[in-house]
């Protein structure tokens, strides 16, 4: 009799280790897939600015936000209300300001949604161009900026409004794709 207990104690005592190993497994495996799935950010930071600079040393751009979070599974970054000035030779900087950005993992490409407002003052701080968008992708490196959504530019008394919209901010040119009206305010006469 006192045999036959130490059967059963030892096969429930092999039925537990089992069943221990078998959840464990479960458990590691649900965990690994979790993770490779999981989108959580491993930093983040409150009203911060970063300044990049160029080769020769001065500033190639700044970029201003509420709040930042990067994401380590693809290497992006999210940022609320960010300001972004671009730097450029020769010229006064283009200003970028949106309520919501997300910059890719090369930190190539910028986008942007949520109240685009893109502007450039002249050398006396008067506003000479102002772009208005819903949403808008940048591409730093080239001084280039794209939209797909209406559009609007305001430059001095011409108003242009488009769907669509192509900047080139290095040759100070721009292309407007679809539905383009364009205004024209008369002279003020003193």
């Amino acid at each position: 009799m006192l045999a036959g207990r130490w059967k059963i104690a030892l096969l429930l005592l092999l039925i537990a280790a089992f069943s221990y190993w078998a959840l464990r497994q479960l458990t590691d495996d649900q965990t690994i897939n979790l993770n490779k799935l999981a989108h959580f950010p491993d930093f983040t930071m409150e009203n911060f600015t970063t300044l990049t600079m160029n080769a020769q040393g001065l500033p190639k751009n700044r970029l201003v936000a509420d709040y930042m979070a990067h994401y380590p599974d693809d290497d992006t970054t999210e940022l609320l209300n960010p300001e972004l000035e671009i730097f450029r030779e020769q010229e006064q900087p283009i200003i970028v300001r949106s309520d919501k950005g997300w910059i890719t993992s090369n930190n190539e490409v910028i986008l942007l949604s949520g109240n685009v407002y893109l502007h450039q003052n002249n050398e006396r701080g008067e506003k000479q161009l102002e772009v208005i968008a819903d949403d808008a992708k940048v591409l730093v490196d080239q001084e280039y900026a794209e939209t797909d959504k209406a559009a609007t530019v305001i430059r001095g008394r011409t108003v242009i409004n488009s769907i669509g919209m192509r900047a080139y901010m290095k040759e100070q040119r721009m292309e407007f794709l679809n539905n383009v009206q364009t205004t024209i305010e008369p002279k003020q006469t003193p």
